[in-house]
């Protein structure tokens, strides 16, 4: 029996909400991402697995700077000292569209790192572990550009392509799994989507044209687990074998605020399903305050009654709230075609929090520290019309600019 360390969707990079840590010069957020890799780590050192097997997406980019492939480097070197082999499977954030870029992880097999295998293409690997051998059918992210340069489908539309591309893949699955030796435990990677997966919040961020596969094409005979990457909601698509995400180790955004973080512990023997277990990681909670004051006649005091009732220790907040304002926070000129902006009320010392609320809401009145942010739709008025300004370019959290803004949106930062 051999066990497996199953992770995806590292996202290492990934820099939202948070600050630069002074002691240690790194972003707050990515120190979210790296610690939760070395809580993964741990967890699978502790459980004595054999092999490390990363399905995709390793950093956020496809050109990740010289420090977090420094921060990935240190955690692939700590599992090659404890003796682990790590099997990285290339995922749409890791590659570049143009041919003859590298991906992002390509410098490993370049160096030829021992232990590391990187799967960059559809190939199918045997990797010696400390219980034995272990086959892989490597399905990594594939683009389009790889089939448009071919000769027999120069000219050919996308949906064409598409159709070659997702009959290519499946016909490569097929033929390695009737080949593989049922003598050897064997399982398959792949990074993309399942047909019936459940899609989060990793579609705003998706890198390339998204390819769906059917359960039925991953789910060969002699294939004892399907280890998925790309989706970053942890899910279980199919019990023989299983076809499991692990899901993204951290939280990215909002989207994902109510889904559990974890990796997933795979304990795999030779013609039989695999038996696994899915592991929750520490991840930074997302709160998402919400509330309707427009009929409130204390709208301060109902913050702090939703504040007071969430445990905001370590978490990332978004306060959104609907008020009335007693005057357009913005006026038109209806000469100049420009906006001015009335005096912003000052806030007190004891209001630790970036304010971009209405006027009729941001007052002296000392608010909870545990806010980082607050926010109020508004709608400018012109002085002449009722036409409403278009919706804002941008999601700044920044105190209301000069320009009109008809809403301000922003999200939380990281609470004391």
């Amino acid at each position: 029996m051999i066990r497996i360390l199953h992770l995806a969707d590292l996202h290492i990079g990934v820099e939202n909400y948070g600050k630069i840590d002074p002691s240690s010069g790194l972003h707050t957020r990515l120190k979210d991402y790296l610690e939760r890799l070395d809580e993964a780590i741990a967890v699978g050192l502790a459980a004595e697995i054999d092999l490390v097997l990363i399905a995709g997406d390793i950093y956020k980019n496809r050109s990740p700077n010289p420090t977090h492939q420094r921060e990935f480097a240190r955690r692939l070197a700590q599992l090659r000292s404890a003796g682990v082999p790590v099997f990285l499977l290339t995922g749409n954030h890791d590659i570049s569209p143009a041919l003859g870029r590298a991906h992002s992880v390509e410098i490993f097999d370049a160096l030829d790192v021992e232990g590391v295998t990187v799967a960059d293409r559809p190939r199918v690997h045997t990797i010696r572990t400390k219980s034995g051998l272990l086959q892989i059918v490597a399905v990594p992210w594939i683009t389009r550009q790889t089939l448009m340069t071919r000769e027999e489908l120069r000219g050919a539309s996308i949906t064409e392509i598409d159709y070659e591309l997702r009959r290519r893949l499946e016909r490569f699955i097929v033929d390695s799994a009737a080949k593989l030796d049922r003598e050897i435990p064997a399982l398959l990677a792949f990074h993309g989507s399942v047909d019936g997966a459940q899609m989060g919040s990793e579609r705003a961020i998706t890198l390339g044209q998204d390819l769906v596969l059917p359960r039925s094409v991953l789910a060969q005979p002699g294939i004892g687990y399907v280890a998925l990457g790309h989706i970053h909601k942890h899910q279980v698509l199919g019990e023989n074998p299983p076809l499991v995400y692990p899901g993204s180790i951290e939280r990215v955004d909002f989207g994902e605020k109510d889904e559990p973080k974890g990796c997933v512990i795979v304990e795999i023997a030779p013609c039989t399903p695999a038996r696994w277990r899915f592991v929750p990681l520490q991840a930074r909670p997302f709160i998402s305050i919400e509330h309707d004051l427009r009929g409130s006649s204390d709208p301060l005091g109902t913050i702090r009654t939703l504040i007071s009732r969430q445990n905001l220790a370590q978490a990332v907040v978004r306060v959104e709230l609907q008020a009335r304002v007693s005057r357009p926070p913005h006026f038109m000129n209806s000469r100049s075609g420009t906006c001015s902006k009335p005096p912003v009320p000052k806030l007190s010392p004891a209001s630790q929090f970036r304010s971009s609320v209405a006027p009729a809401v941001a007052s002296p009145t000392p608010i909870p520290s545990t806010v980082s942010h607050l926010a109020a739709p508004w709608n400018c008025i012109f002085s002449r019309s009722n036409r409403r300004l278009p919706p804002p370019v941008s999601r700044n959290c920044s105190p209301p600019s000069m320009s009109c803004r008809p809403k301000c949106s922003c999200a939380g930062g990281v609470a004391a």
